[in-house]
């Protein structure tokens, strides 16, 4: 903070007037002053390179993500508790369109301004990221998958703090899902956690073991979340 007060290039922009991390993210985009940006979580840290490899695929991509490192700020048992099928490739909601990471992300302003900047829903909270790159995708945007762009991923360590995040992530999907159906898109099968809900049971034992007790924890916080969610919203996503 100190070397922002001082530095010329640096800005210190205050979010304050409210709480929300799409609030913060919109007032720091709107007092930018580039054709261009890009957003890192303040609890993460970019790889060497970052700056660099997002801003050459800025050049000429309008929406860019790139990979999130799990081992660097994680014990292995806790790098590996939720997959790693979307650490070094682009992620996906459902196959139905690609999702950029809200902790590594960058875009152009002129595409941020077309699509309306981030959703402040607190109800999107865990899927806000998902969200904007579904508007995005629905107007036309082509999301790039910049492999040198890395994120260092820190995940939450408290097993009661990743039960509540996980319900709040599993909540705001069904929403997601409900906006598809309104705006006349494909949605995703409705049962189509069923190979979650099977792994709970097989693996009950794994609440047993601390070094298994967090995937467990962060699958069944999900997978109840989508439940209530799927109440919530009048839309079937489980």
């Amino acid at each position: 903070m100190a070397h922002a007060e001082t530095h010329p290039r640096f800005r210190v922009v205050p979010a304050s007037e409210r709480l929300g991390l799409n609030y913060a993210r919109n007032t720091g985009v709107e007092a930018s002053r580039g054709r261009s940006f890009a957003i890192v979580d303040a609890d993460d840290v970019v790889g060497s390179g970052w700056v660099t490899a997002i801003g050459a695929a800025l050049r000429d991509h309008e929406l860019v993500t790139g990979p999130l490192e799990l081992d660097l700020l994680n014990p292995p048992s806790l790098a590996d508790s939720r997959g790693r099928a979307d650490e070094w490739r682009t992620p996906s909601f459902c196959g139905l369109f690609s999702s950029a990471h809200g902790n590594n992300i960058g875009m152009q302003r002129e595409a941020y301004d077309r699509i309306g900047g981030f959703d402040e829903d607190p109800r999107l909270l865990g899927s806000e990221d998902i969200e904007f790159s579904m508007r995005a995708w629905m107007d036309g945007i082509v999301l790039f998958f910049a492999p040198d762009a890395v994120v260092h991923y820190r995940y939450r360590t408290d097993p009661r703090v990743l039960w509540q995040q996980g319900r709040r992530y599993g909540r705001s999907r069904p929403m997601l899902v409900r906006k598809l159906r309104e705006a006349g898109r494909p949605r995703p099968p409705r049962f189509a956690g069923w190979r979650s809900w099977a792994w709970l049971v097989v693996h009950i034992g794994d609440l047993r073991r601390p070094e298994r007790r967090a995937a467990w924890v962060w699958v069944a916080g999900n997978r109840l979340g989508q439940l209530e969610g799927s109440i919530r919203y009048r839309a079937l996503f489980v």
